[in-house]
């Protein structure tokens, strides 16, 4: 499997990701060291994953460029572990916000989301196969 990911891909993100919650921070009036902190912890992480990119197996993974098959193979797995419980922590949080008079809108978007994802998933990968 060859890849066309660079290993400063996640850093760039992170650093996008970070200007971008920071600014969300600063729009709500935020304090300056709130804002720093969110900025630091979303940067900090990026880059400590780029610093042990080559070092780490886990790493590596999480930054996009699995060592080998083996950690595809561990990375698929472990994704479909988080979708299955993403799954069920939805059909939860609805069902406790239906009985107990909250809000389940939000909880009926994500799942409809979350299927929607997944079958739009199956249908083009089983076109591509």
């Amino acid at each position: 499997m060859t890849t066309t990911m660079t290993r400063w891909v996640v850093p760039a993100v992170g650093l996008v990701i970070g200007l971008l919650m920071s600014a969300a921070l600063a729009g709500q009036h935020a304090s300056p060291a709130q804002i720093a902190i969110s900025f630091a912890i979303v940067v900090g992480y990026a880059f400590v994953l780029r610093a042990l990119q080559s070092r780490s197996d886990v790493a590596s993974l999480l930054s996009g460029l699995p060592t080998d098959e083996r950690w595809n193979s561990i990375n698929l797995r472990a994704l479909s572990l988080a979708a299955q419980l993403i799954a069920v922590a939805l059909v939860v949080a609805f069902l406790v916000a239906s009985f107990s008079g909250g809000d389940a809108l939000p909880y009926a978007w994500l799942g409809a989301v979350f299927a929607a994802a997944y079958l739009g998933g199956l249908l083009w990968y089983r076109s591509r196969s």
